[in-house]
């Protein structure tokens, strides 16, 4: 097979199975619609990069802080963007406040974050809250009453993505394990109820809430106000380190991912934290992937309704846990004062918000920095 074809056949494989269904599943347990949740995965396969989502753990906290914010998503986006435009000319010395511990404690907070705000989707609870003091408050008001139709379709995407990877190590290469278990637990939701019954499970189709029309007519509405800074402020840490510690990046990136972001939230209210690195070929794979997506979503629209959100929130959830990078969170227990460091950020990212959580931890960071460089 000629080497182009073989990377293009590749590349589209990725948006298609990999991208797509985390991207679509974070929405969906964000309680966007489904058409809102096909644009956003749209934007996040024109701006990813196939060599990132080895560090996805960005992408999942960047939509977590605007989807549990969404009232003030486009002005921080564009704020963000902003900040991310002039800190290209001091790419360096801002890199140098990025501190292992920070990084280790924000990442492992994110997955427990997810865990924990999208149990109820997963056990189908309907609990309520933007925080993880919140949802655990909610969680024991409510008591624990999960739909357990639903957690079958939820437990086999579990069983799947953890399994088919180790079994079919060739397959998993191409074809991902979460678009595997997506397409197999909406087979089995449909075999086992069909469109003229009312299924017990609780569906895509259930979701009314932020339906595109949000994104389109009110992007002019532009808050301005402390909390709103704050959300730029923790975007702008998540999106720096994305593009700042991405292979084969240059200074230009974070101007380029900071213009064309800028372009994306003035309309859709959703910046990307990834910039324009992959060779032309890519943009191929993206627009062909794009198109099937949308085609797909055009010809059979009822049958991606029946897409249980229990299997979408575990899509999420071992996804988040796959990216926790254990070796660098081993290395934080090597000195005490990189591990205080750690359990700082982990704890203040729980027990406040992830926004709050990730400018007091690069704050800590930055402390961090500094006394291990008086150190040398």
């Amino acid at each position: 097979m000629n080497q182009n074809l073989f990377l293009y056949i590749k590349n589209t494989l990725f948006y298609l199975t990999s991208l797509f269904p985390f991207v679509f599943s974070i929405a969906i347990c964000l309680n966007f619609n489904v058409i809102t949740a096909m644009l956003l995965s749209v934007i996040s396969i024109f701006y990813t990069p196939e060599i990132n989502f080895k560090k996805i753990m960005p992408l999942i906290i960047s939509f977590l802080i605007l989807g549990l914010n969404h009232e003030r998503s486009y002005s921080a986006s564009i704020i963000c963007c902003v900040l991310m435009i002039i800190s290209s000319f001091f790419t360096d010395k801002i890199k140098n406040l990025f501190s292992s511990p920070f990084l280790s404690g924000i990442m492992l907070a994110g997955a427990l974050t997810v865990t924990v705000l999208f149990t109820t989707n997963y056990f189908g609870i309907g609990a309520t809250g933007n925080n993880v003091a919140q949802m655990i408050k909610s969680y024991i008001s409510l008591g624990f009453h999960p739909n357990w139709r639903g957690v079958l379709y939820g437990t086999i995407v579990l069983v799947v993505m953890v399994t088919f990877p180790r079994k079919f190590k060739k397959a998993d290469r191409y074809v991902s394990s979460s678009f595997i278990a997506l397409v197999f637990t909406l087979v089995l939701s449909m075999l086992l109820n069909p469109a003229d019954m009312n299924s017990a499970v609780n569906e895509i189709s259930t979701i009314k809430s932020l339906h595109i029309s949000y994104f389109l007519s009110s992007y002019k509405d532009f808050i301005f106000d402390f909390k709103t800074i704050l959300i730029a402020v923790a975007l702008y840490i998540i999106y720096f380190y994305s593009v700042a510690s991405s292979e084969n990046n240059k200074k230009t990136d974070l101007i380029s991912c900071g213009i064309a972001n800028i372009l994306s939230s003035g309309l859709f209210k959703v910046p990307v934290p990834y910039s324009f690195i992959n060779p032309s070929l890519a943009y191929l794979s993206r627009a062909s992937a794009i198109i099937i997506i949308l085609s797909t979503y055009l010809l059979f629209d009822d049958y991606i309704l029946r897409i249980p959100i229990h299997s979408c929130a575990v899509v999420v959830i071992v996804t988040a846990w796959n990216n926790v990078q254990w070796k660098e969170i081993k290395k934080q227990f090597e000195s005490v004062i990189s591990f205080a460091c750690f359990i700082i950020s982990v704890v203040a990212a729980l027990t406040s918000n992830l926004t709050i959580g990730i400018i007091i931890s690069f704050a800590i960071s930055i402390l961090y920095s500094k006394i291990q460089k008086s150190k040398e």
